[in-house]
């Protein structure tokens, strides 16, 4: 492969070796591609995917990361397949796990000859997503790949991976890039006002997050979380947002967990001894963001309002 790899940047490195593979014909059926999130793993996989099938890659600079409109190429594709988490049946959110029924459908898929006489690619987003069922399923289709079939893994957490699957797939590591590296990349993807430094430090220094909290205004959503963790009325925070669907107030209510979240980690990391208070109030964001996923469908505004009243000082409650 020549010219700038059309990966980010902190890939390149292993693009350039799994393109080596390719040239040698040496590429093993299987890849674990595993690294931190945020960082643009799927991004890499599915630009692999477009090389393996000899499509024109995605051009990195004016790409939409993450929207599946922009990956009508391979959805499309009849000799590619997509595997992820789908969408409840109401539509509200995704299901929790990749289930058994989705890797029974790679079945036939995985054993037939290819559509257009080449190679046959599944990308599989998140290999830890999988449960039980579907883990197994997906073992015996390790086990006897057909020909020209290249599965790629990907992977947030690979110790989560049943370990059968994890030996026979090779293990690609993807290290994130420099703090340097990721504020550079978002500033060239931002507004010119925007806080690249501070977006990224919101977004535990994951890039592609930093991206979403830019559209999401993060940075000042942040600076309101602060106020009532400080001792404000937490109600101009739950009910001054514009009138959202469920969706997207269960995603700004997320937000509002994380932010908190991030902001009590900070406090106990920072004050020595810290109060046991802020390790109770820790323990309740965690577990209004496991209601927030969940299928209890709770109301994002109350589950917020009950969570941020009880994250204000001791003085003012």
């Amino acid at each position: 492969m020549t010219g700038a790899p059309p990966v980010a940047p902190w890939h390149a490195g292993p693009w350039e070796r799994l393109g080596q593979l390719v040239e040698a014909g040496r590429l093993p059926h299987a890849l674990l591609l595993d690294g931190p999130r945020g960082w643009g793993k799927r991004f890499l996989a599915r630009q692999f995917a477009r090389r393996l099938l000899g499509l024109v890659p995605a051009d990195p600079e004016g790409f939409a990361w993450g929207e599946e409109s922009a990956d009508a190429d391979l959805l499309t594709h009849p000799d590619a397949r997509i595997v992820q988490r789908t969408p409840t049946r109401d539509g509200a959110r995704l299901r929790q796990q990749i289930t058994v029924d989705q890797v029974r459908e790679l079945g036939e898929f995985l054993v037939r000859t290819a559509g257009q006489g080449g190679a046959r690619v599944v990308v599989l987003e998140l290999a830890e997503e999988l449960n039980a069922n579907a883990a197994n399923a997906l073992l015996k289709r390790l086990e006897e790949p057909g020909s020209r079939t290249h599965l790629l893994l990907v992977t947030h957490e690979a110790s989560r991976v049943l370990a059968t699957i994890r030996s026979r797939c090779q293990r690609v590591p993807l290290a994130p890039g420099s703090r340097e590296a990721a504020e550079r990349w978002i500033a060239g993807r931002v507004d010119p006002g925007a806080d690249a430094r501070a977006l990224l430090e919101l977004a535990g220094d994951a890039p592609l997050r930093a991206l979403q909290l830019a559209e999401e205004d993060a940075v000042a959503l942040d600076r309101e979380v602060g106020s009532v963790l400080g001792g404000a009325d937490p109600a101009p925070l739950v009910h001054g947002a514009p009138r959202l669907d469920a969706g997207a107030q269960r995603e700004r209510a997320a937000l509002v967990l994380e932010l908190a979240y991030r902001r009590l980690v900070r406090r106990a990391r920072d004050e020595a001894g810290a109060d046991p208070l802020v390790h109770r109030q820790l323990e309740r964001v965690l577990q209004a963001r496991r209601a927030l996923e969940s299928t209890a469908n709770p109301n994002p505004a109350l589950l917020l309002e009950d969570v941020l009243l009880g994250l204000r000082p001791r003085r003012n409650r």
